[in-house]
């Protein structure tokens, strides 16, 4: 099987250069919130603040999510934060992390075209935690 390199913010691109994006952006949020909800509120909140029920449990508290682009000069840091989010090229060497490798996950749920249908799942949350990013 060829792995294709990933690059998060030309697919996101491409995603939205399409006759009614607007609309498109709108749906794709919407999924994503509602992914993050399933997967992603535990830890970090229905808020995405970081105030998850299980957030006392781990050894670090989860990121507020919501200040993403705050701590990175006023721009969502997209390719950083999709590679921690797919997780699949997380460093060894930087040892293990609390957070999931949801890029793993998603993969195996999928079956057949697994790559294109997990690189769906992992915009639509994307494009939900870009839509709350606070000043």
């Amino acid at each position: 099987m060829h792995e294709f390199p990933v690059r998060p913010a030309a697919l996101a691109a491409t995603l939205f250069a399409t006759a009614g994006a607007a609309h498109a952006a709108d749906s794709v949020e919407s999924a994503g919130k509602a992914r993050y909800l399933q997967e992603c509120a535990f830890c970090h909140g229905d808020d995405a603040k970081g105030n998850g029920p299980f957030a006392l449990l781990l050894k670090k508290q989860p990121t507020d999510l919501t200040r993403l682009a705050q701590a990175n000069g006023g721009q969502f840091p997209f390719d950083k934060v999709f590679a921690s989010v797919d997780g699949r090229t997380r460093p060894l060497a930087h040892g293990t992390a609390e957070m999931p490798i949801w890029g793993q996950e998603w993969r195996l749920e999928e079956g057949a075209g697994a790559e294109a249908a997990l690189r769906g799942r992992l915009l639509e949350v994307m494009m939900y935690l870009r839509s709350i990013q606070q000043k």
